[in-house]
């Protein structure tokens, strides 16, 4: 019979064993192994060749940091790649969505060099919903794609508020399950169209944000934008409230919601407004009665877009493509943000290269699993209705998680031109002579381990 000691240590050997494989009982999480790679979900950009998911070496001790390892082409084109899951999933599936096309691509990328489309969900026109945006993953397994318009949508005057987008429910493999409408209830008067979304397993709560009306190519005119956010619960997926956000003293900070980013260990979100360059923040969104609250401007014409929140809740990450800027606040106080650094964009970022100014465009972003590397893409969105590009170039930042400064990481460089940054503007690439791209979704991804490991 064995004795207590050896219960003591097997028990704390597993303990150990389950902190370093960062595993969970329930629903699994991604391992905290480092991010040795970065997908980048990319558009042909004249549209005539295919659209691609690109692999590029994220691991600063392999002796090819920044080279474009691979590509996966998805054999069609003009799809506008647009978001990809925000965070890394267990099973190592990348859903990208097509913003124009409103098809969702599903990568199998548990081995990421030898990674593959493993689904493409194409509505085809036959269903309500389209301009997919945003993709999170919610308990389960299941993936929520954030959807902006209605189908065939134009922008007349009785679309603007009577056409709400909402959220298509997709199968763990990328299978479709269901179309959900935004609107009715305490939507109706309110320009619904889901475009950012963020979810917190543990309070059973999902936020989404109306960014504006307008993404699909049959819109005419400008976009529509909104000034709500809304409120879901998990995991049943129904709408609990429609929340309006109170514009500023400029009277108009409240316009385009677009990313909503959770707090891990605390009750806060915070949500960013694309066209109303501010920023905005609630602890109730679990509650009966969510409230929003104006606690930071970034500036008239600052434009935010992406967003990510260190793991221990110290810093908000935000690309501002209106300034040429990404900027790192300190959120300790959340109601009392301060702005601890920025970087510029629109300058070569290398002292000893060839100098000069950029066209800069920092739009998406991304954060690794530490908290202390920032993926950035210049390049927004090429619609009818909205276009705001950039140099296409996709940066590495480093954080420092004491201070909140920001600087490029000057190691990460084009493998054909050595400057810093991956220049998307090239005319070769793994899958052949397609020309330059759009980089557009961003994610850092570590192989799965095999099975006897985990």
């Amino acid at each position: 019979m064995r004795g207590l000691g050896w219960w003591v240590r097997s028990a704390s050997a597993c303990v150990l064993a389950l902190v370093v494989a960062g595993c969970s009982f329930g629903n699994k999480e991604p391992d905290l192994s480092p991010d040795r790679f970065l997908v980048v979900w990319a558009g042909d950009a004249d549209r005539k060749q295919s659209d691609f998911l690109a692999v590029i070496d994220a691991d600063p001790g392999s002796g090819t940091y920044g080279k474009v390892l691979r590509t996966i082409p998805v054999k069609s084109s003009g799809n506008e790649p647009q978001d990809v899951n925000s965070e890394l999933r267990f099973d190592r599936r990348v859903f990208a969505t097509g913003l124009l096309s409103g098809r969702t691509f599903v990568f199998d990328l548990r081995d990421p060099l030898a990674g593959s489309l493993a689904w493409v969900d194409d509505p085809k026109g036959q269903r309500a919903l389209t301009a997919p945006r945003a993709v999170v993953t919610v308990p389960g397994g299941r993936v929520v794609v954030a959807c902006a318009d209605q189908q065939g949508y134009r922008g007349d005057a009785l679309e603007v508020l009577g056409s709400p987008g909402g959220l298509r429910v997709l199968g763990n493999d990328g299978r479709f399950l269901r179309d959900l409408s935004a609107g009715g209830g305490p939507a109706r008067g309110f320009v619904v169209a889901p475009s950012g979304a963020a979810v917190r397993p543990n309070l059973n709560v999902m936020v989404t944000t109306n960014q504006a009306h307008g993404f699909t190519p049959s819109t005419r005119g400008d976009l529509m934008p909104g000034i709500t956010v809304q409120v879901w619960g998990l995991p049943a997926l129904n709408l609990k409230q429609t929340v309006v956000l109170e514009a500023g003293p400029r009277g108009e900070e409240n316009l385009g919601p677009r990313t909503p980013r959770f707090f891990r260990d605390r009750p806060f979100v915070l949500v960013n407004t694309h066209d109303g360059g501010a920023l905005y923040v609630s602890d109730s969104a679990q509650t009966d009665t969510p409230a929003f609250r104006l606690v930071y401007d970034f500036g008239v014409g600052s434009l935010p877009a992406g967003a990510a929140v260190t793991p221990d809740d110290r810093w908000y990450v935000t690309a501002l493509p209106g300034v040429n800027k990404v900027v790192a606040l300190d959120v300790r106080d959340p109601w009392k943000p301060k702005e601890a650094s920025d970087l510029d964009f629109d300058v070569d970022p290398d002292p000893n290269g060839k100098g000069g100014e950029r066209q800069g465009g920092p739009s998406a972003l991304a954060m690794s699993l530490d908290g202390m590397r920032i993926a950035v893409a210049d390049y927004t969105v090429d619609t009818p209705a909205y276009v705001l590009d950039g140099d296409r170039r996709v940066y590495l930042l480093r954080l420092d998680r004491s201070t909140g400064q920001l600087r490029f990481d000057d190691a990460f460089r084009d493998e054909n031109t050595g400057e810093i940054g991956v220049d998307f503007n090239r005319e070769s690439w793994p899958h052949g002579r397609t020309g330059p791209a759009r980089p557009a979704g961003l994610l850092f991804v570590s192989p799965a381990r095999p099975e006897g490991d985990r």
